[in-house]
C-alpha cells in the first residue's frame, strides 16, 4: 500500500497502480537464508493492492503477473526481515530468499514522556485511520501492539509496532494488514493538540488489502465516492489524458491551466507506461464533483521524470506532494492499487 501534504502535514503513503493479464503468473521458492529451508506461510502481494497469496509447505508460490505496472512484490513472515522487488517485468520465476530479523528491545529514551498511552493512542488513531467517515468507521484490531513515545526534545510522536497492523475498516468493506515502516507526528509545541498544533506527519509501510464485501451494494457506492477525486483518480486520468472529462480543474499562480501546462509526455514513454515532467513547481487542483475542495500538488524536484502506469502508480513517488482535500486520506479511505480493475 502510501509522499504527500496534507495542508500542514506530510503523508507518506507507499501506493502503486497495477494491471494484471490473466493467466500469466509469478511462480517463486522463498528461502531461509541460513539453512536454505523453505519457508512455509509467508505472504506475497502487491504492496497497497488485494493481490496477495502465501507460500505453500514446500515454499512455492504463485502469483499474478502485474503486467504493465510500477507495483512492488513484498514478501513477508513474522521472524524475518521483509523483502521487497522492484517492478518485475520479464520475470515468471523467482528465488527469494529471507534473512532473519534480529531481536530487538525497545530503544532506551533519555528524555520523559508527559503523555499516558490513552492520550497518544487517541491521537494516533485520529493521524493514521483519519478523521472522515471511513477511518472513524475503521479500527486498528491489534492495538496492544502499537508502541508510542513522545519526544520532548523535537516535539514527536512516533510509533511502532513488531507485527502488522490489522485494520478492520467497515466503511469501505477491506481487512487491511499493514507493516509500519516510519510513523511520526511533528508538533509545534509539547501538546498533543491536533488543530493548529501539527505541523506535519509523516508514515511509511506496506499494505496488503483483502475484500471483506464485494457484494454489498452500500460499500460499492461508498468505494466509488471514495475514489472520485482522489490522488488514485488524478494519477490515472493524467495517464489517460482526460482530467478536464474526469471533472478535475487545474490552476497554476491563480490562473485556469489546461493538462498541456501541466506536464508533458516524454518521446521515450511505453505502451503501458507515460514518462511525464510536469511544467512548474505547484499546482492547485479542483475536483467539480467534490464541492470544489481545494488540493495542491508540489514537485519536489521540477526537473524528475516521472514513470506514470495506467493504474495511478508513479515513481519516484516521493517526489510528488499531495496537500489539501487528497492529502486528507488515511487508511480509512484507501483503496487497493486494484481497485476498479
Amino acid at each position: 500500500m502510501v509522499m504527500v501534504k496534507l495542508n500542514s502535514l506530510l503523508f507518506i503513503v507507499l501506493v502503486f497502480g497495477c494491471l494484471y493479464g490473466a493467466a500469466q503468473e509469478i511462480s517463486g521458492l522463498v528461502l531461509d537464508s541460513k539453512t536454505r529451508e523453505p519457508i512455509t506461510g509467508a505472504s506475497v502481494y502487491y504492496d497497497g493492492s488485494a493481490v496477495g497469496t502465501i507460500t505453500d509447505l514446500d515454499g512455492n508460490f504463485q502469483i499474478p503477473a502485474l503486467l504493465g505496472s510500477n507495483a512492488v512484490l513484498v514478501i513477508r513472515h513474522l521472524g524475518y526481515k521483509t523483502r521487497k522487488l522492484v517492478p518485475l517485468q520479464g520475470k515468471s520465476l523467482l528465488r527469494i530468499v529471507l534473512s532473519e530479523e534480529a531481536e530487538s528491545l525497545d530503544e532506551i529514551i533519555v528524555t520523559a514522556d508527559p503523555f499516558s498511552r490513552k492520550q497518544k493512542l487517541k491521537v494516533f488513531r485520529l493521524e493514521f485511520l483519519g478523521d472522515t467517515k471511513g477511518g472513524k468507521n475503521s479500527s486498528i484490531v491489534n492495538e496492544e501492539d502499537v508502541r508510542l513515545f513522545f519526544n520532548t526534545y523535537n516535539n514527536t510522536l512516533t510509533a511502532h509496532s513488531e507485527r502488522p497492523l490489522i485494520v478492520q475498516n467497515d466503511y469501505l468493506g477491506y481487512r487491511i494488514s499493514f507493516e509500519i515502516e516510519q510513523f511520526k507526528i511533528y508538533f509545534k509545541s509539547t501538546s498533543l493538540k491536533r488543530i493548529d498544533n501539527i505541523f506535519h506527519t509523516v508514515y511509511e509501510g506496506s499494505a496488503q488489502f483483502f475484500d471483506v464485501a464485494s457484494r454489498n451494494y452500500k460499500v460499492k457506492k461508498r468505494r466509488e465516492n471514495a475514489y472520485e477525486g482522489s490522488r488514485m483518480h488524478f494519477m490515472r486520468s493524467c495517464w489517460n489524458g482526460n482530467l478536464h472529462r474526469q471533472n478535475f480543474e487545474l490552476r497554476k499562480k491563480f490562473k485556469n491551466i489546461p493538462t498541456s501546462e501541466l506536464f508533458v509526455v516524454k518521446n521515450d514513454s511505453l505502451e503501458e507506461f507515460r514518462n511525464i515532467q510536469f511544467l512548474g513547481e505547484q499546482f492547485v487542483i479542483y475536483h467539480r464533483k467534490k464541492g470544489y475542495y481545494r488540493s495542491t500538488l508540489n514537485i519536489q524536484k521540477p526537473e524528475t521524470v516521472f514513470s506514470l502506469d495506467r493504474y495511478g502508480g508513479c515513481t519516484p513517488f516521493k517526489e510528488l506532494v499531495f496537500g489539501g482535500y487528497m492529502a486528507d486520506y488515511r487508511i480509512g479511505d484507501m483503496l487497493p492499487i486494484d481497485y476498479g480493475l
